[in-house]
């Protein structure tokens, strides 16, 4: 009876004992799940905020890139509107008469030009001021095809370098006026030279 009752106690106890171990083993699995889906969540959340960073970068790389200019890229633009209203039968009058006088690098006096002091020159006699740069000049004005030029208008060419160089002043008739390093002094050259037509980069009516 003794040997019984002891079967039957040991029997109850083994009974309560291992649905607690159960609890706890369940507890502990479902505790490290839910880190384990944690950690998942942690890194799918980094691997994203990397992937956008990556995607920023690239596309930043692909707005920041930069055109190298190449000889012959470089037009005139002017600024979109003629600077005055003009004589300009008197302009190019006014600029034949200083045919001949010297070519003096960085010069704009009467006695001697550089390409832009002359047409800074001839222009600053009409009222219009201009900068002492061909590069700049074309940047002025109304930008006009070579089939439209006028008397009067400024000439651009590249003769040196990526980008324009020389400047002149259209005087009819497919010739040009400018001072000519080349020459060493103010002379007038057809537009159909094999030279500047192969250098031409566009035109710009300063006034009308």
């Amino acid at each position: 009876m003794k040997k019984s009752s002891f079967l039957l106690i040991l029997t109850l106890v083994l009974f309560l004992i291992i649905p607690i171990t159960d609890l706890k083993v369940s507890a502990k699995a479902s505790t490290s799940s839910k880190s384990n889906q944690k950690k998942t969540s942690v890194k799918t959340s980094n691997s994203n905020k990397t992937s956008k960073k990556t995607t920023k970068s690239s596309s930043k790389k692909k707005t920041t890139k930069r055109t190298t200019s190449k000889r012959g890229a470089a037009y005139s633009r002017g600024s979109g509107a003629v600077l005055g209203e003009g004589d300009v039968q008197r302009i190019v009058n006014y600029a034949k008469k200083y045919e001949n006088v010297k070519y003096v690098y960085g010069s704009s006096s009467p006695k001697a030009f550089d390409c832009s002091g002359f047409t800074m020159y001839v222009y600053k006699a009409a009222g219009i001021n201009l900068p002492h740069s061909a590069s700049e000049q074309s940047k002025i004005g109304l930008a006009v095809s070579k089939d439209n030029l006028k008397m009067g208008d400024l000439v651009f060419f590249e003769t040196g370098g990526a980008g324009i160089s020389h400047v002149g002043i259209y005087i009819g008739n497919n010739v040009f006026i400018h001072a000519s390093s080349g020459a060493g002094r103010v002379v007038t050259t057809s537009l159909s030279d094999n030279y500047y037509a192969s250098r031409y980069r566009g035109a710009t009516r300063i006034v009308n």
